[in-house]
């Protein structure tokens, strides 16, 4: 017997989806006009953002590490941030060595091999694009980080004042480490270079707004050790208590967070869905399709929703890490 040795690779396009979904809907190829599939996109686009009001989609997990400012306890979250599910402040050793500076380079040598966990840069002037390499011996060189030279939360280039923070993933020690212009001639314009590693991770408590707002100072520099989490538009954001102190610059903000699903700006660009969910997505958008589509069939809209209900929590059920029940009796959501 011949099988095709694939496993999971077969992808379908938003147009596929959609065309899936009109067929469900009992409308041949040749009724769907470029306006249906328009308001086909944009009722996906709806169904999707609503599955984040449900539960935590598994791939929608993300860590982002941002950073402290002195006396700014107002973080914003990148874009597209649902819900803190973790809030750590991170501790790093910091690292020191021999170091070499050039408009184009930043250089150390540690004298021994050392692993650098952790890099940032406090800009002076507009973030570049930078590489991070390491050395044995200082000849032969391998990358082992780039940074697009964005801010995290906004997603626009660093400016000057904003700290950026590089994690290096599967990092080995080296006895060489630097930072260049990721096209070898931009000027690294930087007013600190913090290397560290060995992490320490303190997890932050979370308040109600009741209980922060009624802090006595909040102001009030220290160590951030707790939080209140705000959902504002555009952005959520994170008020920390007490405030940052001019040390906190050193430390890291590790946040854990649900994030929305990725857009799906056209019709040839992919859904961020695991092919797992595809059944459930597919049933979803035909019951809302049918309701806006005046030429299909109404007497259908329950049958299709109740397959979509049914689909849908299958892939709920099936959406979960291996991890054993643990059960935390406790107050649920705070709105006072």
């Amino acid at each position: 017997m011949a099988y095709s040795n694939n496993i999971s690779i077969k992808t379908f396009n938003a147009l596929k989806v959609v065309d899936h979904a009109f067929r469900r809907c009992k409308l041949p190829a040749q009724a769907i006009t470029a306006e249906m599939q328009d308001y086909a996109l944009d009722s996906l686009a709806f169904f999707l953002d609503e599955l984040a009001n449900i539960k935590t989609p598994s791939w929608c997990v993300e860590k982002q590490i941002l950073p402290f400012y002195e006396n700014n306890q107002i973080v914003t979250l990148p874009a597209g941030t649902v819900d803190v599910l973790n809030l750590n402040l991170n501790i790093l050793q910091e690292l020191s060595g021999a170091v070499t500076s050039t408009n184009t380079l930043y250089q150390v040598n540690f004298t021994s091999a050392t692993v650098v966990n952790e890099v940032g840069i406090k800009w002076s002037n507009t973030a570049i694009p930078v590489t991070i390499q390491t050395s044995p011996d200082n000849v032969t060189w391998t990358t082992v980080a780039i940074f697009d030279g964005k801010n995290i939360a906004t997603n626009n280039t660093a400016v000057a004042g904003d700290i950026t923070w590089i994690e290096i993933t599967g990092a080995l020690a080296k006895q060489y480490f630097k930072i260049i212009p990721t096209d070898g001639v931009s000027t690294i314009s930087y007013t600190s270079i913090t290397l560290g590693n060995m992490p320490q991770a303190i997890p932050m408590g979370i308040l109600s707004r009741d209980n922060y707002v009624n802090q006595s100072n909040l102001v009030f520099a220290g160590r951030p050790t707790s939080f209140y989490y705000q959902r504002n538009i555009p952005q959520p954001v994170v008020n920390l208590w007490p405030a940052p102190n001019a040390a906190a610059e050193k430390y890291q903000l590790v946040l854990w967070r649900h994030r929305q699903i990725m857009d799906t700006d056209n019709l040839q660009q992919e859904i961020e869905i695991p092919n797992r969910w595809l059944e459930a997505i597919i049933n979803g958008l035909a019951a809302r399709v049918c309701a806006e589509t005046p030429t299909a069939p109404g007497e259908l809209i329950p049958q299709l929703e109740l397959r979509a209900t049914q689909s849908i929590q299958r892939a709920w059920d099936g959406d979960n890490d291996g991890s054993p029940i643990e059960i935390n009796p406790g107050i649920g959501v705070y709105t006072a």
